[in-house]
């Protein structure tokens, strides 16, 4: 009688024990998934953050030298005169700007494009193109004409740049670099100009 009562309650530190493991590693594999989330995502804007950009434009263009077919687009966007609606409106106006650009820019760019926010009002997409159809032009000009619609009392405009792979390079760093400093030549040479034709 005896025996079974400790049997008893050893099984039932037994069962605790287990619950209280279970209780635990389901709590480490939400703090997982959370961390993973935070190294992924912009948490703003829930774009990819530049960390993940990084890493999607490494593997994509390793996939590119091994097709040895098609380009890659690396595309660098900055919302002009954002400064000034900080300035005048807020910074929680600006936030709910940033959301709302970064929500345009996924809903008009491809599922398998990398949109991301690289910090700031800036944002970085990675177009991938393996028939070399260069529909670009096209896409970045709509892009652009809807932000700025849309933004217009704010007296928001876009600048952009591009660099493209593999014919300017296939180093990650280095064409968003090209492409941040030829959408600093549009932002300085604006006035009246059409955007730049990439191909």
């Amino acid at each position: 009688m005896r025996d079974n009562i400790k049997l008893r309650i050893f099984i039932n530190y037994l069962d605790e024990l287990t619950r209280k493991y279970d209780e635990i590693f389901s709590l480490k594999e939400q703090l997982m998934k959370e961390l993973q989330e935070r190294a992924t995502y912009d948490l703003l804007t829930g774009l990819y953050n530049r960390y993940a950009l990084f890493d999607f434009l490494e593997r994509e263009l390793q996939r590119l030298k091994r097709k040895g077919k098609g380009k890659i687009y690396v595309v660098f966007l900055d919302l002009d005169n954002f400064k000034v609606v900080n300035d005048t409106f807020g910074h929680r106006k600006g936030d709910e700007i940033l959301k709302a650009v970064a929500e345009l820019l996924k809903e008009n760019f491809r599922k398998y494009d990398i949109v991301s926010r690289f910090g700031g009002d800036e944002f970085v997409i990675v177009i991938s193109d393996e028939n070399g159809s260069c529909e670009i032009n096209t896409l970045l000009s709509r892009v652009r004409k809807l932000i700025e619609e849309e933004f217009s009392p704010y007296s928001l405009s876009v600048s952009y740049g591009v660099a493209v792979a593999p014919d300017e390079g296939t180093d990650a760093y280095q064409l968003i670099q090209l492409a941040d400093s030829r959408m600093y030549e549009m932002k300085n040479g604006k006035k009246g100009k059409t955007p730049p034709t990439i191909c």
